[in-house]
Formats: structure tokens, sequence, C-alpha cells
């Protein structure tokens, strides 16, 4: 199993410091739903999630998130820009994913993932705490690592939103695959995610 490489550590924390409708027979429902069952402010859909796909290959960029440490200041991110999708295979919109607080643990890294989902009718972010691990079995696609970030049960994720989503709240979980293989050359990454957005 190759080891991550100091270089890709170099790239990230260097650029971290430039500063349908409907619902699906599964119970998954669509942007459009999710947005109108929540305009305004917190109008759950108990037991229901909304599925966004984060897919694509995305470049980055030194870009800031919200106060991360406490301070009340912006922190510095690594940045990428990427499709979203939603439960159908539908475009619905792109994703800024953002890495900050990097930091290498093992074979793997932890960091803290904030997302700012632009959709049709507004946007919102949110925010894990995210651990990536390099694949240890063969996979079809050319994924090298999976990440992952589990919410405490019943937690807010969502720090801001705007438009259909102001004073939203939400439980967030993302699963996904990443490709690494070209972060190091060319400043590249493939996205391949899944963020599960649960209504509080």
């Amino acid at each position: 199993m190759k080891r991550i490489g100091i270089t890709f550590f170099a790239i990230l924390f260097a650029i971290a410091g430039c500063g349908d409708d409907g619902t699906s027979s599964n119970g998954v429902i669509m942007d459009s739903e999710f947005a109108s069952a929540n305009m305004g402010g917190n109008r759950g859909l108990p037991g229901k999630a909304t599925v966004l796909r984060l897919f694509g290959t995305g470049e980055a960029y030194g870009g800031t998130v919200p106060d991360i440490d406490g301070d009340g200041a912006v922190d510095s991110a690594t940045c990428f820009d990427v499709d979203l999708y939603d439960g159908t295979g539908k475009k619905i919109g792109t994703a800024t994913d953002c890495l900050s607080m990097i930091t290498p643990v093992g074979d793997g890294l932890a960091l803290i993932g904030t997302t700012i989902f632009h959709l049709p009718n507004g946007t919102f972010v949110s925010r894990g705490n995210t651990s990536v691990q390099p694949i240890t079995v063969s996979v079809a696609t050319p994924a090298t690592h999976v990440t992952g970030a589990i919410p405490i049960d019943g937690s807010n994720g969502v720090l801001s939103g705007t438009g259909a989503y102001e004073g939203f709240t939400a439980q967030v979980r993302l699963s996904g695959a990443v490709d690494m293989s070209k972060l190091d050359s060319d400043g590249l990454i493939t996205f391949d995610c899944l963020f599960a957005i649960s209504p509080l």
C-alpha cells in the first residue's frame, strides 16, 4: 500500500495558506421538495433524508471558510469546486468543498471539511470532522482513498443558509471516495461523495 507522500501534505498546506421534484420509491427526497419543505426555517421531514452527490474533478485553490477555532476570524482552506447531483443523477448545482486543519494520522488524514452547496433555491454551508484513509481493497473506480464524516445523532451540521435554506438546520453525514493520484502533480482531486442531509 503506497503511503501518502510528504509532497501531498506540502501542496495542501501551501494552498491553504494562500488564502423531478418528488420523492423516490426508497424514501429519498429530491432537492426541490427538500427546499420547499424547509423554506424559512425548520420544517423537518422525519425519517427522510436528501442524498446529494458531489461528483467530478476539482482543482485546488486557496480559500477561506467560516471561523473554525473560535477566534472570530475566517480560517484558511484548500478548496475544490465540483458538480452536484441529486438522487436521480440529475445535475442540480455545484459544491465547493474546503479542507482545513489537515493533520496526518498514520497512513491517512484528519481534517475539518466545510462544504458550500450552491443550489437553484439558495445555498447552505455544512461542516464535519472528516477522516480520509487509503483504500485497502480492489475497487472498480480509480479512487485511492475513502472519506467520511459521521455526525453525533441529532446534531446540526449546517452553519448557515441563504434563500430557501435560511434558518435551515440538518444532520449531515458524508460517505465517499476520492482519487488523489493527481494531487501532487496537477493539484487535482476527483470526488465521488454522498452527503445525506437529514432535516432536524
